[in-house]
């Protein structure tokens, strides 16, 4: 089925299920979206769940306990599916299954985009005990896990170090945590239409500022730039909005954390392939960017 086998889907399922009984029987499906396949969809009956396992190579930023509270408090505000049950010792995530998952080509139509800003915007409101997201922390965070695991450093990786190390301090300096964000916002991990948006998969939400959500949204889902600006006006209304360049400095910034992100991936388990797709992907992205800028 993927790196996970039915037998461990399954097995999983027995320790979460509200009636371990139909986790016997249950349809398993395997779920797309997210750097390695890892989440599921179980239907027993009128029961749809979605189930997520854990994986060695993700770094998280939370740990489950506090994403699931996260979750629930979204949920709560009919901003996220519900939580189900949740097994910290195995790692372990069971939600409701909510159909309409998005594309990137859904979520650049206006109408659409402006669903997903008003939820935004309820979801940034919400009053959460979440840690801060420091961007200079974390980064500093993965690069010295790189550090510690012997990574050969490779063409430009430097360079881009130290670029996403000054980003990360000037961007905490002038944009305080004053909202609870999502963090990784590509079209896989929202849930909607033009009428409703929903999120999933909450493993890097903080507190932030607005700008980390927007740029998020805009570097993932591939918003040009009148796409970008348009989101800009949709989030911001009549009040005064950061100017486009501090939106487009954040995409650039979120990109940098994204490849160490995936680097650490990749050094955790060497063999897995997603991870240096991942990095790879990035990777190009970050180079067309630095010909741009030249």
């Amino acid at each position: 089925m993927t790196a996970y086998t039915e037998s461990d889907v399954r097995a999983s399922l027995r320790r979460v299920w509200p009636d371990p009984a139909a986790a016997e029987t249950a349809e398993i499906r395997a779920l797309g979206g997210g750097s390695e396949p890892r989440t599921f969809l179980a239907v027993a009956g009128p029961l749809r769940y979605v189930l997520r396992l854990p994986l060695a190579s993700l770094p998280p930023l939370l740990d489950l306990a506090t994403e699931a509270r996260a979750m629930r408090a979204a949920a709560r505000a009919g901003l996220a599916p519900d939580v189900v049950a949740v097994d910290l010792e195995a790692g372990l995530l069971l939600t409701q299954y909510y159909a309409g998952s998005c594309s990137p080509e859904l979520v650049r139509r206006p109408a659409v985009m402006a669903t997903i800003v008003r939820a935004l915007r309820a979801l940034h409101r919400l009053d959460v005990d979440l840690p801060d997201y420091a961007v200079a922390r974390i980064a500093a965070s993965y690069l010295a896990e790189l550090d510690r695991g012997g990574a050969q450093s490779r063409p430009g990786e430097r360079d881009w170090a130290d670029e996403l190390a000054r980003l990360g301090r000037d961007f905490d300096a002038a944009y305080p945590p004053t909202a609870f964000c999502h963090n990784d916002l590509a079209a896989a991990n929202i849930l909607g239409d033009s009428v409703a948006a929903r999120f999933i998969d909450f493993e890097y939400a903080g507190r932030g500022t607005p700008l980390l959500d927007l740029a998020s949204f805009a570097g993932m889902n591939g918003l040009a730039e009148d796409g970008r600006q348009r989101l800009l006006d949709e989030y911001y209304g009549k009040t005064a909005a950061p100017p486009l360049r501090d939106l487009d400095g954040t995409i650039r910034m979120l990109w940098l954390l994204a490849y160490f992100w995936a680097r650490v991936a990749e050094q955790r388990v060497p063999r897995a392939q997603a991870p240096a797709d991942f990095v790879t992907q990035i990777g190009a992205i970050l180079r067309k960017s630095d010909t741009w800028r030249r």
